[in-house]
């Protein structure tokens, strides 16, 4: 969706005319992002399916290196309703990467609603070597430091009974901050 091989920045726009902006953008070439999601709304009795702006008055726009080397950013400054573009002393470049990762997101991809994927979640959380303390289960009230955090969303980790460490696999919601 997003072109990693363009050079993105975030354009402010005035109040509500995004949508102009993405259209004289694309005039002059350049690609255009503005993300929107799905809202549903009830008027005069049914229901209404419309989008929203995620960002306001803001939108991504990517130059690719001809365009960058023949006329740098003043392709974006040069259109109507644009403010400024985001960046201190010069406009700043947004990585492709990153709004990739967004668009990602927005568009639903990435998220795992199933128990198996918020236990993976909740593991990335847990870093290798933590002490956490177990608040369920049959060992609950004993300390544990994480050995290994699995794909799965499983964490293996070493609990110290009767003076010897004994390796246990736990679910995140097993494990509390030491």
């Amino acid at each position: 969706m997003i072109d990693q091989a363009k050079t993105w920045f975030v354009v402010q726009t005035g109040p509500a005319r995004e949508r102009r902006v993405v259209e004289l953008l694309a005039r002059e070439g350049a690609d255009t992002w503005l993300p929107l999601f799905r809202v549903t709304t009830v008027r005069r009795g049914r229901k209404v399916d419309d989008f929203e702006k995620v960002f306001a008055s803001y939108v991504f726009a990517g130059l690719d290196e001809e365009t960058m080397r023949r006329r740098g950013t003043s392709v974006l400054f040069d259109c109507d309703h644009v403010l400024d573009v985001l960046g201190v002393d010069r406009p700043l470049p947004f990585p492709a990467d990153a709004l990739q990762v967004l668009a990602d997101r927005l568009a639903g991809h990435n998220r795992d609603e199933t128990e198996e994927g918020r236990r993976r979640t909740e593991a990335a959380k847990i870093q290798v070597g933590e002490m956490r303390r177990i608040i369920n289960g049959p060992f609950m009230s004993f300390f544990a430091e994480v050995e290994e955090v699995l794909s799965n969303g499983i964490i293996k980790a070493g609990v110290r009974i009767f003076g010897r460490i004994t390796p246990v696999e736990f679910t995140p919601d097993q494990l509390d901050a030491a």
